[in-house]
């Protein structure tokens, strides 16, 4: 291949490297003279139609592309190489060696430098996870990460490259990636936002261990690496995280991941084992759904015992009132107790069955979190600016107050008395809260968030 010259403007001059989606390598624009990389695929021996749609996707992605770490895009076109049609990519080359290169060199990167690096690819997936839809890029693996000397990481090969809408239409059917940095849902041909970062982590592993991640043992089902790496804890629990073979249990996205890196959010929360409400998460979305608690918890059974305890012994007191007052002068000590006592009671039972039979939901859209509460047929609504939260707390309930268990602060008000996660168990109240604001601090306006309930 050396010397061939490709539409009169591109002469190969040496071959970078080689994948599943063609044979890259190093050229001359005889326009400029500048060096470019040319990726080629070529139709003959080609395994199936499927190897030419990821090609053609690749370059339709870089096309949209501008940041300074991605090889910026130049051109694709269809020749004919050495007698054979072929699709080729070009693009400007990037700088520095693969990280692969430089562990195979006998280079082993300490945890500043590591997470020097971290910091850089997590603003690189940022960036790719902002546009609508996000990009996928999942393929994350030291061989398509470049490292020049002055420190620069540079992504490339975009082949297995997915947006979430494509997903979404065929279902998932496709398995890219490369053994032991895919993420355990690309085996069955799923990839999110946090599909990434599972690269992103088994990457890092590499970089400080020296050993492909494929050989660090597992332990159910997840890497175990903790024993073959010296690193801070902080560090350690931060990968970890990255790791997590269910994507629901690693950070959400690229923003949260850096958030966390960088120290500015608290310490997870951890999953309750059996959580009754659920969260789902779309893109840039949020919803929250608790079902009717009915008597699931221990205290919705606490409280609904109790109140029911309460208005029988009211009842009880006030027929045995009546039968104490002979004296048809007190009458009004007997209206009196049941005007004040019952309805009290009365009131204290409806609201416990109000709230163990209602359906609540929270939903992060755009710039808006909107509070639902779903009941008998009726459904309230209630939406707040993201903007405008300042903080969120955990109110415990009682049945004297009557207060809310979560409450939301709103700027220049007090705490909105929106009855929500009534009755759940106080570690899943603290779940929720944890998600809810991790989530909220995606927005810039969001920055410091109390957390009086840790």
């Amino acid at each position: 291949m050396k010397d061939i010259i490709l539409v009169d403007r591109y002469r190969i001059i040496d071959i970078l490297g080689e994948g599943g989606s063609g044979k890259t390598y190093r050229a001359v624009d005889e326009y400029d003279r500048s060096e470019v990389a040319i990726k080629i695929l070529s139709l003959w021996g080609m395994k199936d139609w499927k190897t030419l749609e990821l090609f053609d996707r690749e370059a339709k992605i870089l096309a949209q592309l501008a940041h300074p770490a991605i090889p910026r895009y130049l051109d694709y076109f269809q020749t004919e190489v050495a007698g054979k049609e072929a699709f080729c990519l070009v693009q400007a080359i990037a700088p520095g060696r693969s990280l692969t290169a430089w562990i195979q060199s006998g280079y082993l990167f300490s945890e500043i430098e590591t997470r020097q690096i971290a910091t850089q690819i997590l603003d690189i997936l940022i960036y790719l996870q902002t546009f609508t839809p996000p990009i996928i890029h999942r393929d994350l693996k030291p061989q398509n990460l470049l490292l020049s000397e002055s420190g620069n990481i540079s992504l490339v090969d975009f082949g297995a490259v997915r947006d979430t809408y494509h997903l979404t239409i065929t279902g998932g059917s496709t398995i890219v990636g490369t053994y032991g940095y895919m993420a355990p849902e690309q085996f069955r041909g799923q990839a999110v936002l946090a599909t990434d970062l599972y690269g992103l982590g088994t990457t890092l592993l590499y970089l400080i261990s020296g050993q492909d991640p494929a050989d660090l043992p597992v332990r159910q089902m997840k890497i175990d690496f903790r024993q073959r790496v010296k690193t801070s804890p902080d560090f350690a629990n931060w990968i970890d995280r990255l790791l997590e073979p269910i994507p629901e249990d690693r950070y959400r996205n690229a923003t949260q991941a850096l958030s966390f890196l960088n120290g500015k959010v608290c310490a997870r929360v951890p999953r309750p084992k059996h959580p009754i409400s659920r969260i789902y998460q779309q893109g840039n979305n949020l919803k929250i759904v608790i079902p009717p608690i009915w008597l699931a918890t221990r205290s919705s059974q606490i409280t609904f015992f109790t109140a029911t305890f309460l208005l029988l012994s009211a009842l009880f007191g006030w027929w045995l009132m009546r039968i104490a007052i002979l004296d048809e002068r007190s009458w009004w000590l007997f209206l009196l107790g049941g005007i004040v006592v019952i309805p009290w009671m009365i009131r204290v039972l409806w609201h416990y069955f109000a709230a163990v039979t209602c359906q609540s939901e929270i939903e992060v859209i755009s710039r808006e979190l909107i509070c639902k509460t779903k009941i008998a047929g009726m459904s309230v609504k209630h939406i707040i600016k993201i903007e405008d939260i300042k903080s969120i707390r955990h109110q415990e309930v009682s049945i004297l107050s009557l207060k809310d268990s979560i409450q939301f602060k709103i700027s220049g008000q007090q705490y909105y008395p929106y009855n929500f996660g009534n009755y759940l168990e106080y570690t899943e109240q603290r779940w929720l809260i944890s998600e809810i604001l991790e989530h909220l601090r995606l927005c810039p306006e969001i920055e410091e968030i109390d957390r009086p309930y840790l």
